[in-house]
């Protein structure tokens, strides 16, 4: 281990600031926003393109406001490759092992119990098929870890570790069944929360581990890739 070797670069008070304005803004307005423009629109988008753009929407301004926190993680990704695939592989295999687990613990609570969000991302696949891979493999890992990882679980874990995990492992959970409040009962909306836990765990440990927001982003890449191709 060198020296001059830093550790998991964090954003910056202004990086934290801004972000964390504009996931307000993504969660209470963005979505109602494009639904919207979309249906003012002489020949309105499909699901799958409405989503796709939501997802470019959310892609291009991560960019905007985390690039130094980016490049930053960047170097240090390029400066310890070793350190950052020991990272990515531990946190991919420990994420599976978990998950599996409680796949398993909630076929035998609920038998024939699906996660809606799945059944979410199958129906857009088959709307357009590449729109959606692209967004949720390419567009999606890359703003959801630096929102949750690195605006979130980075900026608690200087105050303090459990905070850091607690906070993101819930927040993560949350938001992936924000959308469908309403529509499922609790006992669901809580196993689905349930089964998003090994992510929001292991994403944030890889990220500790590999000193680089870039180690979880590849782990989330790869994780949708594997879940979308097995969805279809």
């Amino acid at each position: 281990m060198t020296k001059n070797r830093t550790y998991s670069p964090c954003p910056s008070g202004r990086e934290s600031i801004a972000g964390a304005c504009y996931l307000a803004f993504q969660l209470l307005f963005l979505p109602s926003a494009l639904f919207w423009i979309n249906g003012q629109m002489e020949i309105p988008l499909n699901d799958a393109e409405l989503n796709f753009f939501y997802y470019i929407v959310n892609f291009i301004a991560v960019l905007l406001i985390f690039h130094d926190f980016l490049a930053r993680s960047l170097r240090q990704l390029l400066n310890h490759p070793i350190d950052a695939l020991q990272a990515a592989i531990l946190g991919f295999v420990a994420y599976y092992v978990c998950y599996y687990a409680i796949d398993w613990l909630v076929s035998l609570l609920v038998p024939g119990y699906t996660n809606y969000n799945d059944e979410s991302i199958a129906a857009l696949s088959r709307g357009n098929y590449f729109l959606t891979f692209l967004g949720t493999v390419i567009l999606v890992p890359l703003a959801e870890e630096c929102f949750f990882r690195g605006l979130i679980f980075r900026n608690l874990y200087k105050q303090s570790h459990w905070a850091a995990y607690l906070v993101s492992i819930a927040a993560f959970a949350c938001i992936h069944i924000l959308g469908y409040i309403g529509q499922y009962s609790p006992k669901e909306l809580i196993i689905a929360m349930i089964q998003y836990v090994p992510a929001g765990l292991w994403l944030a440990w890889s990220y500790v581990k590999g000193d680089t927001i870039f180690v979880p982003v590849i782990i989330h890449s790869a994780v949708n890739f594997i879940t979308i191709r097995g969805i279809l």
